[in-house]
């Protein structure tokens, strides 16, 4: 990472920053956000696409996501059994071992969290006293695909795209798949056409999640395929990644989570 001295300006506001922290119990403590700890680094992250953070209130709610997609998953992965399509429920098991080892890792809430975007956006800029985490990730060397044989990364190299990973996979473990979820370190997942008859392509970037889009013959695929890409939105975008501390000052202020 290449890190910058600080500027005079830069300086003054970490002296800021700790001024504010110092004050007791109510004071301007409460207005900082997460831009204002950016502000207060010593170097900003780069690339900043790779930035996150997690609000508190969420945690709970990614642990009770967590949770029922391996119950959904067992249901599906018994329905398939009974159906005599064994292969897709092995594919499934796999999905299921990693979604719980995914969920015992630190989380992110989906959204932007490098500065130049708080900035430009001051409503989405998180109050600090609504955090639970922060930090940054190293650029990973992977994208991931959730395919009906499992999961598999693949090597990123420029000018990979959606067609070319597929492309690497085995037809069976992918070519009944009408659409894919598209799940990038930053935005929402999106959903592409990867069946002959509506197929896209899109460039990928390293850290990239594509989940295949399961037939519906029950209501249990249905869940999971609305619900497993959101919670792999809340993912780290990487597999080394930092943590900054978030002022405990911060902490003791009550706060409503991030303006909206």
């Amino acid at each position: 990472m290449t890190r910058r001295p600080p500027t005079r300006a830069g300086g003054w506001r970490i002296a800021c920053l700790s001024t504010l922290l110092a004050l007791p119990h109510h004071g301007h403590a409460e207005t900082l956000r997460l831009s204002d700890l950016w502000l207060a680094q010593q170097a900003l992250p780069e690339p900043a696409a790779y930035s996150y953070f997690l609000l508190e209130r969420q945690q709970q709610a990614e642990q009770r996501r967590a949770r029922r997609l391996h119950e959904e998953l067992t249901t599906l992965i018994d329905w398939h059994d009974l159906s005599g399509r064994t292969d897709l429920a092995r594919g499934l098991e796999a999905w299921q071992a990693t979604i719980d080892e995914l969920q015992s890792a630190p989380a992110r809430t989906p959204a932007r969290a490098d500065l130049a975007a708080l900035l430009a956006a001051p409503r989405h800029d998180p109050m600090l006293a609504s955090l639970a985490a922060v930090g940054h990730c190293d650029v990973p060397d992977w994208v991931e695909l959730w395919h009906f044989g499992g999961v598999t990364r693949h090597q990123w190299a420029p000018e990979l795209s959606l067609r070319d990973v597929l492309n690497k996979q085995a037809d069976s473990q992918w070519a009944r798949a009408d659409e894919a979820w598209l799940i990038t370190p930053q935005g929402a997942p999106r959903r592409i056409g990867v069946a002959a008859w509506n197929a896209s392509d899109a460039p990928l970037v390293p850290g990239t999640r594509i989940a295949l889009a399961l037939a519906e013959p029950v209501q249990e695929a249905a869940w999971v395929n609305r619900a497993l890409p959101g919670f792999l939105a809340t993912r780290l975008p990487g597999d080394t990644c930092h943590t900054i501390a978030v002022p405990e000052a911060a902490g003791q202020v009550d706060s409503g989570g991030p303006a909206t």
